[in-house]
């Protein structure tokens, strides 16, 4: 009698602390703290920028050096869409369709020196019909191009790592093991970009970029076991990561957009890109710009390039005394292992032209390095316009 007594007791007793817990404010609680817990645990949205949206800007800074006073370009799109079809959702829908609002955003991000003009005649219309009035910007230039490639799954590799160990025998045998499996798969993205002029809609020869960038899809599956008197235990852990398609393009779209602005005004770009590499077509291009102008005209560009580099020159397109100490002291602190050069020719002006220091970059490792050193300025008699030699 006593223990059913005690065996009743003990159940009230465990229905009691039961309903004590199941209570309207502990789960007030108990919901209050889970929301707290999740919303520490958002992630929180940050700002949309691929690695060369920086070079974006850097971009602008030094078309206000190399193009200072020069006109504004305007610049618009035609729409940029996917020619491999892979946006369709008959395809899955594996890459956008449209990319021109990347496009332009990747051009607006350079600065005031290049202007976007946006083309909505839609809406242009409708405000005109409410009385709106505009004045219209007419661009220099259009920029056209597509999603040319979606290459899936061109190069794959994976390793798997097992191993197992027994201990003991019999009832007491213990197995121990373990599994590491890694694959990884790469595909390819690339993006076409041209420049076409607006007044005669022909294309720029030679103006434009075509660039491709590697996606990853990177998988892992770690296994473990254990063994013992017969019965096992183990655990297994999978991570998986797919680069975003999305961000990939937006990455070839800044990158391309650089290059193809960088290209149309002559300026070098790639010094905006860490490790970039010169562009053959913005050198060549250069050199002849450079090679066909008059001696004057030669002497007012060196000019006006030392003053870039902060020389107190005047612009006089004459070899006078300023220009040649200014010149002395610009290639002996910076150009000095190129020696004796006629900054007359292609070949000693294009150190000057592609050097003009940017507030991002580290000072040249040869400025101030033979600031003392004597250089020669040497005149050639006889010339209309006399050639300057720089060197030591």
């Amino acid at each position: 009698m006593m223990q059913t007594t005690l065996r009743w007791g003990g159940a009230l007793l465990a229905l009691a602390l039961l309903g004590g817990c199941a209570t309207t404010q502990n789960a007030l609680d108990d919901a209050t703290k889970l929301m707290a817990e999740r919303d520490a645990e958002k992630l929180l949205p940050v700002t949309n920028l691929s690695p060369y949206s920086m070079a974006l800007g850097r971009f602008g800074s030094m078309l206000d050096v190399y193009k200072d006073g020069d006109p504004i370009i305007y610049m618009q799109t035609r729409s940029i869409l996917d020619a491999t079809n892979l946006s369709s959702p008959l395809a899955g829908a594996e890459i956008p369709g449209d990319i021109t609002e990347m496009v332009r955003t990747a051009v607006n991000r350079i600065g005031a020196r290049v202007v976007y003009v946006p083309y909505h005649p839609d809406y242009l219309v409708a405000q005109a019909q409410l009385g709106a009035k505009f004045g219209v910007t007419m661009p220099d230039f259009l920029i056209t191009g597509a999603l040319t490639e979606f290459d899936r799954a061109i190069s794959g590799a994976g390793r798997v790592n097992s191993a197992g160990i027994e201990f003991g025998g019999g009832n007491g045998k213990l197995t121990l093991g373990a599994d590491v499996k890694r694959s990884a798969i790469f595909s390819a993205l690339a993006l076409d970009l041209n420049l076409v002029s607006f007044s005669t809609q022909q294309m720029v020869p030679r103006i434009q970029s075509s660039n491709v960038v590697k996606v990853l899809n990177f998988s892992s599956e770690d296994n473990a076991s254990l063994g013992f008197y017969g019965d096992a235990f183990g655990f297994k852990m999978e991570g998986k990561y797919l680069q975003g398609r999305h961000s990939a393009i937006r990455t070839l779209v800044d990158l391309s957009v650089l290059e193809l602005v960088g290209k149309a005004t002559n300026t070098p770009y790639w010094r905006c890109i860490p490790g970039g590499m010169p562009d053959p077509v913005v050198i060549e291009n250069m050199r002849a710009a450079y090679t066909g102008l008059t001696p004057e005209l030669k002497l007012g560009l060196i000019q006006v390039m030392l003053r870039k580099y902060g020389e107190p020159v005047q612009v006089t397109q004459k070899y006078d005394e300023a220009t040649k100490t200014a010149l002395q002291k610009v290639y002996s602190e910076r150009f000095a292992d190129k020696g004796e050069v006629d900054v007359m020719q292609w070949s000693g002006f294009e150190p000057l032209f592609f050097n003009v220091p940017m507030s991002w970059e580290p000072r040249s490792a040869n400025a101030n390095a033979n600031a003392n050193a004597a250089t020669a300025i040497v005149p050639v008699s006889g010339a209309a316009q006399p050639a300057a030699k720089a060197g030591t």
